[in-house]
């Protein structure tokens, strides 16, 4: 009998979209890979890594192992950490509602009213990589899960689910959306900061050149 899975019973929808259009809202902070090369379909990151993570973790149950039901004695706790694990630390939701009510009074807010980075910026810390472990044991046997696009795009499903140290498929017919995932996902994966150091030499060399 398949695993009873996360995104089959519940999922955060108001909270991740508040905190999607907040990652699209503003140009100049927009998540790296979205100035790689302008990509018309590009899927928000943090919708992407919601779909990922609640695709592969399990539904809470009263019959969990001890070390988890002690992590999460009730269905509240967990789920109040798979939030925090896609990087929302705060009260997105809220945030907006705030954010459209200066607009309609056309004051402008003093600072940010969300109160913590945008999501995408969050990688998940140690604790939570070693729990996300322990529950995908517990699900599938194994903590080496295949995540597999099919029609990757821009790469923003495949780019999350290595985030998160997923073996990952990527698979794009179009061309120039197959070089952009070279570039975003196979090559850093393959090469690490040696990549990054090569491209700073290089590019210097072609600004000289013009």
């Amino acid at each position: 009998m398949p695993p009873s899975l996360l995104i089959e019973h519940w999922l955060p929808i108001e909270a991740i979209g508040a905190e999607s259009q907040r990652e699209r809202g503003a140009s100049s902070a927009l998540p790296p890979i979205y100035f790689l090369h302008v990509w018309w379909a590009r899927r928000p990151l943090t919708t992407s890594r919601a779909a990922i993570l609640a695709s592969v973790l399990p539904q809470w149950q009263t019959d969990w192992p001890m070390p988890l039901r002690e992590k999460f004695p009730n269905e509240p706790t967990y789920h109040k950490w798979f939030i925090q694990l896609l990087g929302i630390l705060g009260d997105p939701v809220q945030a907006r509602k705030v954010i459209e009510a200066a607009k309609k009074r056309k004051i402008k807010l003093p600072g940010g009213p969300y109160g913590y980075a945008r999501a995408f910026t969050q990688n998940p810390s140690a604790e939570d990589t070693e729990t996300l472990g322990q529950l995908l044991e517990y699900t599938w046997g194994t903590q080496v899960v295949t995540v597999m696009d099919p029609m990757a795009g821009g790469g923003s499903i495949p780019f999350e689910s290595l985030r998160f140290g997923f073996t990952t498929i990527a698979n794009e017919l179009n061309p120039v959306a197959s070089v952009i995932l070279k570039a975003t996902l196979d090559y850093p994966a393959r090469f690490g900061v040696s990549l990054a150091n090569d491209i700073l030499k290089y590019g210097k060399k072609c600004v000289q050149l013009h």
